[in-house]
C-alpha cells in the first residue's frame, strides 16, 4: 500500500492519531530510513497511523540562500523514497518566510498539530526547529508534555566508523566518490533534470547524448566519466555519463551528459530524466582528435557494461 502524499494547508483536515517523524529527510539516507522505520514501528505498536512531516526544500534556501548546500535528492524523489519506507502518510510542508519565522511552539502548534494529532514524534539527536532552529529535542519535548505527545530522539546510524549524515554524502559525492556515497544512502546517489539540446557532438562520435540540465543546487559529482542507470519513469538504461566541461573542446560549458547504451525508443528532449550515478570511472581527459575521443568512449561503454553487470 502506497502512503498517501499531502501538501500540508492549515485548512487541511488533520490525520488523526499518529507517531510523526519530523526532519528535512535530504538524501532519505541510512540514517533517516532507520529513523523512519522506528516511527512506523512504534505507530504499529500503539495502533495509530505513521506520517513523515518534511518540507518541500532546504530551509537554508529560504533563511540562507548564499550558503545553502547542494541537494541530494529532488522532492518528487525524496516524497518517493519516503513513501517506500511504508508509512501511512507524507506531509510536504512549504518552507517559506513565514514558517522560517515562526518560533518553535508556533511551529508545533501551527503546522504539526494542524497536520495530525501527534502521539509521539521521532525526530534525529540533532534536531533543530522554529526561527533562528531557535528550538532543540529537549524543546520537542517540552513542548510536546504540554500538549500530550511523547518525543523519542533517534541515535544518529554509523556506518564506516562515522554518523550517517546529510554532510558527508554531499562531500563524498563533491569528490566523485559515488560508490561510498552509495554505502550511505543504500541506492546510488541521483541527479535529475530536464533534457536539453546539446552540442550534438556525441551523435557525430557515433554515441547521441542525453544533456541533462539539473538545478542549481543539484548535488553533482565530481567532474569525470561514470557508469550509471538513466532512470525514465519506471524503466532505467544502463548509461555512460560524463560530467563536465570535456577539454577535448575549448570553450564548452560544464553539462551532465548521458550516454544510453540501450535505446528508450522515444526521443528523450524535453523529458524529466534521472540519472543514478554507480562508479566513476576515470576523470576527464583531452585527446588530441575525434577519432582518438571516439575510441575511449567505446573503452568506457565496455567498462559500464561490466560494472553495471556487477552491480544488477
Amino acid at each position: 500500500m502506497s502512503a498517501r502524499v499531502a501538501t500540508f494547508d492549515r485548512r487541511m483536515l488533520p490525520l488523526g492519531p499518529a507517531v510523526a517523524a519530523i526532519g528535512v529527510f535530504d538524501g532519505v539516507h541510512l540514517g533517516h530510513q532507520a529513523l523512519v522505520r522506528a516511527c512506523r514501528e512504534r505507530a504499529s505498536a500503539q495502533g495509530v497511523a505513521s506520517v513523515v512531516v518534511t518540507f518541500d526544500r532546504d530551509p537554508d534556501r529560504v533563511v540562507a540562500p548564499d550558503r545553502a548546500a547542494p541537494q541530494l535528492l529532488e522532492l518528487e524523489d525524496k516524497v518517493a523514497f519516503l513513501s517506500e519506507l511504508g508509512v501511512d502518510a507524507v506531509v510536504v510542508v512549504p518552507f517559506d518566510a513565514e514558517v522560517a519565522s515562526m518560533p518553535p511552539e508556533r511551529f508545533v502548534d501551527d503546522i504539526l498539530l494542524a497536520a495530525c494529532t501527534p502521539v509521539a514524534v521521532v525526530v534525529g539527536e540533532d534536531f533543530r526547529f522554529g526561527r533562528s532552529a531557535a528550538g532543540d529535542v529537549e524543546a520537542l519535548r517540552a513542548l510536546g508534555e504540554a500538549r500530550s505527545f511523547d518525543v523519542h530522539a533517534h541515535p544518529l546510524v554509523h556506518v564506516l566508523g562515522a554518523p550517517v549524515t546529510s554532510t558527508r554524502i554531499r562531500s563524498l559525492v563533491a569528490e566523485g566518490e559515488v560508490e561510498q556515497a552509495a554505502t550511505l544512502l543504500g541506492r546510488p546517489h541521483r541527479v535529475r533534470g530536464l533534457v536539453a539540446h546539446g552540442r550534438g557532438i556525441g551523435t557525430r562520435l557515433g554515441a547521441p547524448t542525453a544533456n541533462l540540465r539539473p538545478h542549481a543546487y543539484a548535488a553533482v559529482p565530481a567532474d569525470g566519466v561514470y557508469a550509471a542507470w538513466a532512470v525514465l519513469g519506471q524503466e532505467r538504461y544502463p548509461a555512460a555519463v560524463s560530467v563536465g566541461a570535456p577539454p577535448t573542446f575549448p570553450g564548452s560549458a560544464r553539462a551532465v551528459e548521458a550516454h544510453l547504451l540501450s535505446s528508450p525508443g522515444s526521443d528523450l528532449y524535453g523529458l524529466d530524466l534521472a540519472v543514478d550515478f554507480v562508479e566513476r570511472l576515470r576523470g576527464l581527459e583531452r585527446f588530441e582528435d575525434e577519432a582518438s575521443l571516439a575510441r575511449a568512449i567505446e573503452r568506457d561503454v565496455e567498462r559500464v557494461r561490466q560494472v553495471l553487470a556487477e552491480h544488477t
